[in-house]
C-alpha cells in the first residue's frame, strides 16, 4: 500500500505521474532492486528538483511500498517510525531551550523509560537532542528554520509495528504541544 500524500508530493515535486515512475522504476528492473538501486534510478530522473537526493529518497520509499515491500511508516529495516512537527517561532537556540524545558521532567516516553542519558548536538542549519528508550526505540528532537521561524520535529523511530507507530503519534503531539 503507497501512501496517498507521498505519491501526490512525489507528482508534484517531479512533475510526473506516478503511473510514470512506476514505468521508470519497471523498466529498470524495480522488483528485483534493493532501496539504494532504487534511489539512484530515481536521482538520474530527478536532477531537476531542489533536493533531488532527499526527492529520490522519497520516490523510492513510495515505490517500494508500491509493490508490497514496505507499509507507510516503515523502514528499510523493517521497523517504524513516527514524525510530528511544530513551529516554535523563535531562534533555533529558543526553540531548543523550550524543548530542553519539556525534556527535563520526562523520565521517559509513552510509557517507556530512558535508557540513560539524552545527548544534544548543534550546527548552524540546526539542533538535535537524542535519547535511547529501554525497549530499544529511540526518540529524536530536531529543531530547524523554516522561513527565518524555528520547527521543532519530534521523532520515535526503531518501533516495532505499525500500531507502535500509530500509538505514538499523539504522544508526540501531547509532547509538542507543552512546547
Amino acid at each position: 500500500m503507497t501512501s496517498a500524500a507521498n505519491v501526490e508530493a512525489v507528482e508534484r515535486a517531479s512533475g510526473r505521474s506516478w503511473a510514470s515512475w512506476v514505468e521508470v522504476f519497471a523498466a529498470a528492473g524495480g522488483a528485483s532492486l534493493d532501496h539504494r538501486e532504487l534511489v539512484a534510478v530515481a536521482s538520474r530522473e530527478l536532477g531537476h528538483v531542489d533536493n533531488p537526493g532527499w526527492w529520490a529518497q522519497m520516490t523510492a520509499v513510495a515505490y517500494e511500498q508500491h509493490i508490497g515491500r514496505r507499509t507507510p511508516g516503515q523502514r528499510q529495516d523493517g521497523t517504524y517510525e513516527c514524525s510530528v512537527s511544530r513551529t516554535h517561532g523563535g531562534t533555533l537556540d529558543e526553540a531548543l531551550a523550550a524543548w530542553l524545558g519539556v525534556a527535563a521532567g520526562l523520565s521517559g516516553v509513552g510509557g517507556v523509560p530512558f535508557a540513560g542519558s539524552a545527548s544534544s548536538t548543534a550546527t548552524p542549519a540546526y539542533r538535535r537532542w537524542r535519547a535511547a528508550l529501554a525497549d530499544g526505540s529511540r526518540l529524536l528532537a530536531e529543531i530547524s528554520l523554516r522561513a527565518d521561524r524555528a520547527v521543532v520535529t519530534l521523532t520515535w523511530s526503531r518501533l516495532s509495528s505499525p500500531e507502535a507507530k500509530d500509538e505514538a503519534r499523539p504522544v508526540l503531539r501531547t509532547l509538542l504541544a507543552a512546547l
